[in-house]
Order: C-alpha cells, then structure tokens, then sequence
C-alpha cells in the first residue's frame, strides 16, 4: 500500500521512475516498518545497484520526505525512516523501534506541552518486565 502511494505521489510530481527509485520504494516498503538506518537501506539498494551513491540515496530520501511519505528519525548517529507519518509514539529499546498508536495518551501530551505531537520518542533502558501489584492495574 506504502508503495502504491509512493509512487503515485512521484508521478505526479513529475518525478522519473528510475530502476534506482524504484527499488529504493521496494526496499522502504520491506523495511520500513522496522525504521531501518539510512545504511540499511543504502546496503540493500546496492545490492542491486552498487554504483549507487550514498548522497544520491539520501537526496532521493528527502524527495519522499517533501511528498510527505516519510519522515526522518534521528538516534544517536544513525538517521532512521519513519514510514508511518501519523501521530504515534515510538518506543526505542536498544536499536529496536516500534510504533504504538495511542490517541489518548497523545492527547494528554499535547495538552500538557501545549503544541500539537508527531512523534514521541521512548526510549526503554533495564530489562526487568514491570510488576503489577494485585488490585493496582
């Protein structure tokens, strides 16, 4: 489905639909949902493409961006894609991301900044499971 509107946002934006763009679509369509690094996908697009370079990804990246297709996710040194541009909160742990869509709980950290959310960024550290007293849920 990404994929579909992808490139009908590229066509009519009049953009080329190059084998290079096209397979950059594919690989965000596949990887995607796991928000990988920009390194990750330039690694994938290569595999096809190996002149590919990385400043060509990323202009192409930042045209799907502009379309409003995706956004950019910056952790630590790696920039990551978004695909999923509704408001959510991501939960960071280790270098996993996965969304959670929780108007409700948006809904409260807007009012409490006082500006409308996009994202919420998450991040988890410790690996003890939390513990719920009985009659305390």
């Amino acid at each position: 489905m990404w994929k579909e509107e992808a490139l009908r946002k590229l066509k009519e934006a009049r953009y080329k639909l190059t084998p290079q763009r096209l397979k950059l679509v594919e690989i965000i369509e596949e990887l995607g949902p796991k928000h990988p690094s920009l390194r990750e996908v330039h690694e994938a697009v290569r595999s096809n493409f190996p002149t590919l370079s990385f400043s060509t990804l990323y202009s192409n990246v930042l045209v799907l961006r502009d379309l409003g297709l995706l956004d950019l996710l910056h952790l630590g040194s790696e920039t990551r894609i978004e695909v999923n541009t509704k408001p959510h909160l991501n939960i960071i742990e280790g270098d996993k991301v996965r969304d959670l869509e929780d108007p409700g709980l948006l809904a409260e950290i807007e009012a409490r900044v006082g500006k409308n959310v996009k994202f919420v960024n998450v991040i988890l550290r410790g690996n003890s499971p939390v513990k719920h007293e009985p009659g305390k849920e």
